[in-house]
């Protein structure tokens, strides 16, 4: 579960973070805009689905995950996963989870944070924005647009 958490606050951390520029969170200060839909497409170099488990048994799946990130500073994303706590399974196949960002258009460098304030990413977009790459906590995870 606290994976799972760690996932929602990443897609949140990519929308909300700190950035070295003096524009308003999710404002760029030069370049082309960053937004559009990513997919993500793996989670510490495995594609989906992808386990996080743990030593008690529990564990949590991604299924899918996208992110759309709008140019006025918010980003929105739709989620399916499954989980069991305690032998109970919890599938969620329409998650959604919303919250804001901030992007710096001269390192690329990207934060997102949720608007509960539970997931928190950091990382980066590639030069033609067609990949974006994030972390929370020892885990990595990349998109692709």
């Amino acid at each position: 579960m606290r994976r799972i958490a760690a996932l929602l606050a990443l897609a949140a951390l990519i929308a909300c973070g700190g950035s070295d520029s003096t524009a308003p969170p999710g404002q760029q200060t030069q370049g082309r805009t960053f937004s559009g839909t990513y997919v993500l497409q793996s989670i510490n170099g495995a594609s989906l689905p992808y386990t996080f488990g743990n030593p008690t048994g529990d564990h949590s799946t991604v299924r899918s995950y996208s992110l759309t990130i709008g140019s006025a500073g918010s980003w929105t994303a739709a989620t399916s996963t499954v989980s069991s706590t305690l032998g109970q399974v919890v599938d969620q196949p329409n998650g959604t989870l919303s919250g804001s960002y901030t992007y710096n258009a001269n390192t690329k460098a990207v934060s997102f944070i949720s608007q509960d304030l539970s997931t928190v990413l950091t990382g980066s977009v590639s030069l033609d924005f067609t990949t974006l790459t994030v972390s929370s906590s020892s885990d990595i995870y990349v998109f692709k647009q």
